[in-house]
């Protein structure tokens, strides 16, 4: 195959720690799969209001007490992300021992704990077994993000019994609490198939057209000016990097003509959906750069990030987890501004650092040739995105982020073992076939 190799299935019995059977690695493989497929449901705030654990939560953390007892390694180049993350959540702990509502401390601790260990189980299960694992994480994550726009879409034309519940305020959340969280859920799928059509050679792969259609559309309804900007972002690293790593004028040739054909299907749904006058007035409304919540004066997004950024400065130990929604008028929808209000320097300058260095060997470990190359790319252009509309809305508790940075975290540990030995073993973890995932 001329081009990226992409090829990640492979008929080795999966290697979690030491030997496991062929039936163990697919019993294995299936558990995975169905865990991720779940999370296409986080609607986690009850009747009550009360923020309650999603199913896909309550999967994960048993699939991860799974994996790790039947022999899961945690590899040695994990250790940067998991200093940064310690003084992360040690930043917290610090803030919240003095927090005036200290009953808000313990729930958010334990979800920041969690979701942390998620993504340190993403880079782990990468690291072990890249072919088998990316390849279950892409597929699950496509298939919940297919199953997520059907519905929303399904509920917006009136195609779903009780649709109402999959809207907010005539914009599509589907599933989720918020259509700001829902949009940005299907960049990394998008960018996923286009890297798959524009690689593929299997004409079953047209199929996949549609279903880009559906998350383009799903997307456009969820009316989240975030979400459009991000996917915007995502592309256009997406194809900087495929376009640099490029091995053949075939290579880039064929990749461009599947971004025009992927362009122009996104041109043609937006032009469908703009057909609706209930679609193009609310399209007008929301591609406005302000809404009147961004400038008013005294609970607006600026004023209130203003407020957020001298209190950062003042208070260095931070003002406590979960803190700032009780002491101010608004939430200032900037996730660093709220990483540095809950945890002070420590938590914030961590997570920056984190940041900084996720993309930074992100980006090179996308440029060491492997099997994983191109989803590697898919992630850290996804993250990239993430991480810009990071400063216009919270992103801290999106589940998806920390599986992006899981993935990104294990394709650098893969690429600094194969860069660094060379040797057979890490050949045969991302060897290529011409089956499952392969393109």
């Amino acid at each position: 195959m001329d081009g990226w190799r992409t090829d990640m299935g492979d008929r080795e019995p999966l290697r979690i720690g030491g030997g496991v059977t062929p039936y163990f690695a697919f019993i294995g493989s299936f558990i995975l799969f169905v865990t991720l497929a779940s999370s296409f449901y986080v609607q986690t705030e009850s009747r009550t209001g009360d923020a309650t654990p999603a199913p896909y939560d309550l999967l994960l953390c048993l699939t991860m007490a799974l994996f790790f007892a039947f022999g899961l390694k945690f590899p040695k180049q994990l250790r940067m992300p998991a200093i940064l993350w310690g003084l992360f959540l040690l930043g917290y702990g610090f803030s919240g021992i003095g927090a005036p509502f200290i009953e808000r401390v313990s729930n958010f601790m334990l979800v920041s704990v969690y979701l942390v260990a998620s993504t340190l189980f993403f880079a782990s299960l990468v690291a072990a077994h890249p072919g088998r694992h990316l390849s279950t994480i892409w597929w699950a994550y496509v298939a919940a993000a297919v199953f997520a726009s059907l519905l929303g879409v399904g509920a917006y034309f009136g195609l779903v019994p009780n649709g109402e519940s999959f809207l907010l305020y005539s914009r599509v959340k589907s599933t989720f609490n918020d259509p700001n969280v829902f949009g940005p859920f299907l960049v990394a799928p998008i960018l996923f198939l286009v890297f798959r059509l524009s690689m593929s050679s299997n004409r079953w792969d047209l199929l996949l057209i549609p279903v880009v259609g559906i998350l383009f559309l799903a997307i456009l309804l969820s009316f989240s000016r975030g979400a459009w900007g991000n996917l915007i972002v995502s592309g256009a690293i997406f194809l900087v990097l495929t376009w640099k790593t490029a091995t053949s004028a075939r290579q880039i040739t064929r990749l461009s003509v599947a971004m025009v054909a992927i362009i122009a299907l996104g041109a043609c749904v937006v032009v469908w959906a703009l057909s609706s006058n209930v679609v193009s007035e609310l399209f007008e409304q929301r591609f406005s750069l302000t809404q009147s919540y961004d400038v008013s004066e005294d609970s607006g997004r600026f004023a209130v990030q203003e407020m957020a950024l001298e209190t950062v400065l003042t208070h260095p130990l931070g003002v406590g987890p979960s803190q700032w929604a009780k002491i101010a008028p608004a939430d200032p929808h900037n996730v660093y501004l709220n990483i540095f209000l809950a945890g002070g320097w420590l938590s914030g300058f961590a997570f920056v650092g984190l940041v900084i260095l996720t993309l930074y060997l992100g980006v090179r470990s996308a440029f060491v040739p492997s099997a994983i190359q191109g989803v590697q790319i898919v992630a850290v252009a996804a993250f990239a995105g993430h991480m810009g509309e990071a400063f216009i809305i919270d992103i801290d508790n999106w589940r998806h982020v920390y599986l992006l940075i899981g993935v990104i975290w294990g394709g650098i540990a893969v690429a600094r073992t194969q860069k660094q030995t060379g040797d057979s073993s890490t050949r045969e973890r991302v060897a290529p076939l011409r089956d499952g995932f392969a393109v």
